[in-house]
């Protein structure tokens, strides 16, 4: 072995670890992987400077492949079927091909109905697909920014889904539990749907 060659594995061996704690599984302790494989979703809150609701992150397993799951997330002519608070979701631009400006019509309690649009981008990485999402246009927030991996995992897949809404109206606070609820809902949908699709 040349030297050249030496130091090349030397640092692969290196920074072997750190690859494999880069994983959705592998950022969960050995208490939120059983509880995953318990049927129960793990979730996190993070609290943001200037924030008035925290950025939650939910974490689920899913007995549907990675592409079902992806598939799902970006099947927009449909999202109303399996998403109640959804009264339609329609791409309206699409500046490349893994880019999409979708813009939802969405059901609020006591507001009625708004209107959000919303960037999408998908990306195929290690197995995995990840989507991130940020904020185009809303009259209800300044942020709403977040994203989804989804690896395989067993027979399944792991799907990790975070976001951060910081709204506009001045009693956002008393929400702060019905913003949680909603994100644990989406998250309940998407899975409920793939696994649906998954049995076909």
């Amino acid at each position: 072995m040349s030297l050249r060659s030496f130091f090349l594995v030397t640092a692969a061996l290196a920074m072997a670890p750190a690859l494999a704690r880069a994983d959705v599984a592998g950022s969960l302790s050995a208490d939120q992987l059983s509880q995953l494989k318990g049927g129960r979703m793990v979730v996190e809150s993070k609290d943001m400077p200037g924030g008035v609701w925290p950025q939650i992150t939910i974490y689920t397993l899913v007995n549907a492949p990675v592409a079902t799951i992806s598939g799902v997330f970006k099947d927009y002519a449909h999202a109303q079927d399996f998403q109640p608070s959804l009264i339609s979701a329609k791409v309206i631009s699409q500046p490349s091909p893994n880019v999409f400006n979708v813009e939802y019509t969405q059901k609020m309690p006591l507001f009625g109905t708004t209107n959000v649009t919303v960037q999408n981008t998908f990306t195929d990485s290690n197995a995995g697909v990840t989507v991130q999402w940020k904020l185009l246009k809303s009259a209800m927030a300044d942020i709403s920014d977040g994203s989804l991996r989804v690896e395989p995992y067993g027979s399944g897949s792991i799907m990790r889904y975070t976001n951060y809404v910081k709204p506009k109206f001045a009693l956002a606070g008393v929400a702060k539990g019905a913003a949680l609820d909603s994100v644990k809902t989406t998250v309940s949908e998407l899975k409920a749907e793939a696994e649906k699709r998954a049995k076909k």
